[in-house]
């Protein structure tokens, strides 16, 4: 057994991992990735939204995604309402990505930076600033910790929806995604070129307990053959089920020197999608919390607030996107589809717009990415999306605490703050405040 010692360790090298290590490392920091470096289980097609494009350009890995990429969806046939619709994306279709191919590539990038370590994580002990793991390849020393070992890495919750992955061959038209409602469960597949479709089904996870290889491809020929898109399937082979509901992690900061992300903090729904575009923000996240903490001149508090505020926000989002998938199926009324919460209604904020308003909370402070750095600004709460303002354009979160005082009507603030600032971009903050219930009815003096 050997013994090291790094800045900081990361351990899985799935996308999120990977990122993470491949930021630290170009920021000149001494990381390892731990990981067995095994093929993933799983589905073999992983969809990218053209909305993860600008991310994925500004870290430097849009064309090693495009590498691994199929071509992009042109439609989404669905059978989820009542009538069968398609939605054509009109060349802005998410990519296709082969997903053991794509967990490769990142890796590889990530390996030209920073070292590998073909080891499984055994155990984490946190003393004061230092962190040691036990792996199989020896004991690691380091001043941080970014655990990205998936739903694995700390025991939460078990999801009860589970993903049973297939492939199969179609007479398809290649480049189609497919999504099907079933009474009990639901079918989500992509067709590829050659008649090759690839998908999964998607069940709770006692009703998949204890299929072998055979049941489960005899399981999957059955859910195909009830569905209307994939019943003429032949070929069919079924993968290992894995879990794929919502989970996510209480804190993301185990300690303040053990960090995790992606679906280590949260793993989203499939059927809220945008799961790699998330894989790859909360690597971003986590690097940057990380490169915060070492900075001497740098409070690491502001760090891990900014991690809890994402943290929360993507569990909220993560949260609402799947409800309302749930909510608008509507072509089966049965126990598996009506055990789904409905979406969270935001409250009705109250009328101001009579009478002076001032700020309903005092001047805060909130962090904020600066420079490749997380540093504290000051702020205003917005109570009604549990969240932050500070500042739009150049009107800081100062400038609007000054320009509401004494209270006044909002047309009164909004001169205050013409007087320095454009008034489009006033009209603006003081949309998204009032919006977010940042105002109240000032008090009428006696």
């Amino acid at each position: 057994m050997r013994k090291s010692s790094v800045q900081v360790a990361v351990a899985g090298a799935g996308p999120a991992g990977a990122i993470a290590a491949r930021q630290l490392g170009l920021a000149g920091l001494d990381v390892v990735l731990i990981d067995p470096f095994v093929t993933p289980a799983g589905h073999l097609i992983e969809s990218f939204p053209a909305s993860g494009a600008p991310l994925a350009e500004e870290i430097g890995l849009l064309a090693a995604i495009c590498d691994v990429s199929d071509g992009p969806a042109e439609a989404m046939r669905m059978a989820w309402r009542d009538v069968p619709e398609t939605r054509a994306f009109d060349r802005a279709g998410p990519l296709l990505l082969d997903r053991i191919a794509l967990h490769e590539k990142v890796r590889a990038e990530a390996l030209r930076h920073v070292a590998p370590l073909q080891a499984r994580l055994r155990g984490v002990v946190t003393s004061g600033r230092k962190v040691e793991l036990s792996t199989s390849a020896g004991t690691i020393r380091c001043d941080m910790l970014i655990d990205a070992r998936g739903r694995q890495a700390q025991k939460r919750a078990a999801s009860d929806v589970t993903a049973l992955p297939f492939s199969a061959a179609n007479d398809l038209p290649p480049h189609q995604m497919w999504l099907e409602a079933l009474p009990d469960g639901w079918v989500w597949g992509c067709s590829l070129g050659g008649g090759v479709v690839q998908g999964a089904v998607f069940q709770r996870a006692a009703v998949l307990a204890g299929m072998r290889g055979p049941a489960r491809a005899a399981y999957v020929a059955d859910c195909l053959a009830g569905t209307d898109t994939f019943v003429g399937a032949r070929g069919i082979d079924a993968g290992k089920p894995a879990a794929a509901g919502l989970s996510a992690a209480a804190d993301p900061l185990v300690s303040e020197r053990h960090i995790l992300v992606g679906d280590a903090a949260l793993a989203r729904d499939p059927i809220a999608s945008h799961g790699l575009v998330h894989a790859m923000r909360s690597g971003v996240q986590g690097a940057l919390a990380v490169l915060t903490v070492l900075d001497r001149d740098c409070d690491s508090h502001a760090a891990f607030s900014f991690m809890r505020h994402k943290h929360r926000e993507a569990v909220a989002a993560a949260q609402l996107a799947t409800q309302r998938a749930y909510a608008d199926q509507s072509r089966f009324e049965t126990p598996f589809w009506a055990t789904c919460e409905p979406p969270r209604v935001i409250p009705e904020q109250p009328d101001i717009s009579q009478g002076a308003v001032t700020l309903a909370a005092p001047l805060t402070r909130a962090p904020v990415l600066e420079n490749d750095r997380i540093r504290w600004r000051p702020a205003i709460e917005l109570s009604a999306s549990d969240s932050f303002l500070t500042g739009l354009g150049s009107i800081s979160a100062l400038d609007i605490a000054t320009a509401c005082r004494p209270a006044a009507p909002l047309p009164e603030i909004a001169n205050r703050l013409g007087r320095q600032h454009d008034m489009p971009a006033v009209f603006e903050v003081l949309e998204r405040l009032t919006l977010g219930g940042a105002f109240v009815q000032a008090a009428v003096a006696p």
